[in-house]
């Protein structure tokens, strides 16, 4: 048996995949899903979803949002995606740096909320390499 998943971002359509597993981002910690999955909707946090692929992990990053796990389906509704660009992990690292400090020096809560999400977007990057 295998998986069907779909990542609707704002934009519309990002993947339509079959796969064997997929580690789904939620909020309560990662979720494994395998065939027959119970049916679960659960919402995500910023950070990776990650398709397995015959050769490799495919990592997707996520700023949020929901997926609905039912009869060997996953449907992931995105509030935002982050792309990967060009960036080697040694420049991800520093980019890690400089939003901790960033947050660090923060004073207003909307400040605070701002540098918190890109702070976890950046290490959500750094994560990511362990999957390219």
């Amino acid at each position: 048996m295998v998986l069907n998943i779909r990542v609707i971002g704002p934009n519309g359509l990002v993947c339509d995949i079959d796969t064997n597993e997929v580690v789904l981002p939620s909020l309560t910690g990662r979720v494994g899903v395998l065939d027959d999955h119970a049916p679960l909707i659960t919402s995500l946090r910023v950070g990776l979803i990650r398709i397995k692929t015959e050769v490799s992990w495919v990592p997707i990053i996520v700023t949020g949002g929901f997926a609905i796990i039912e009869n060997n389906k996953i449907v992931a509704i995105v509030s935002g995606l982050e792309n990967l660009k060009d960036e080697t992990y040694s420049e991800v690292e520093e980019l890690v740096t400089k939003a901790t400090e960033t947050l660090n020096l923060a004073k207003t809560t909307k400040e605070k909320i701002d540098a918190s999400l890109r702070l976890k977007i950046e290490e959500a990057k750094l994560d990511s390499f362990k999957y390219l």
